[in-house]
């Protein structure tokens, strides 16, 4: 049952709502156009903010889903964090998109809203203020992260063992973005008008 449940997280993740998304209302491949990324910020630039935010949405429900389903099933806590960890896995290495997708901001989020929904919407909120301000998406993501860490968890009186998941959790992010660094760059070039 629990390897059945963790299977089921990441074949929802590995649902390629970005892909489809482009496919459908733009007619292109979203893993070959803007920055290569299959998520919702490349659909934000490459198709419209509008569909961006929309797969944002898809995506985010993603989480949360596999959060709920862990969460019913499973009850372990850890099982229930590799349920949301296999559900991001799938996101960023899509069996249906031969394990080239997303970073997986989105769908961390939803899985991290079901488990922590006011620390997690405080972490929005921060991330919107910081945006506003400064105008560049890793940046405001990378301190909202880090406020939510240090202060915000702390405030909600949560253990160090839930501290510590939610890090290990969000650090997959970080290594996802490392992973992909290259193929990113090659997309960009092979988009260049002055190849």
């Amino acid at each position: 049952m629990k390897i059945l449940i963790l299977l089921i997280s990441y074949l929802i993740g590995s649902i390629p709502n970005a892909f489809i998304v482009s496919k459908i209302i733009k007619k292109v491949d979203i893993s070959k156009v803007g920055e290569g990324n299959v998520g919702a910020r490349n659909v934000w630039h490459v198709v419209s903010p509008f569909w961006g935010i929309f797969v944002f949405f898809l995506d985010f429900l993603k989480g949360l889903i596999a959060f709920l389903i862990s969460f019913y099933f499973l009850k372990n806590e850890n099982l229930i964090w590799l349920g949301g960890f296999a559900c991001v896995l799938g996101h960023g290495f899509p069996i249906f998109l031969k394990f080239r997708g997303g970073k997986g901001l989105a769908t961390a989020t939803g899985f991290l809203f079901g488990k922590f929904p006011e620390i997690t919407l405080i972490g929005i909120f921060i991330y919107l203020i910081l945006f506003l301000i400064l105008k560049n998406f890793h940046i405001s993501v990378s301190i909202a992260i880090t406020l939510t860490i240090l202060f915000i968890f702390p405030l909600f009186k949560k253990s160090s063992l839930e501290t510590f998941n939610t890090v290990l959790f969000l650090l997959w992010l970080g290594i996802k973005r490392l992973i992909d660094e290259p193929y990113m760059k090659e997309i960009k070039l092979s988009n260049s008008p002055h190849k």
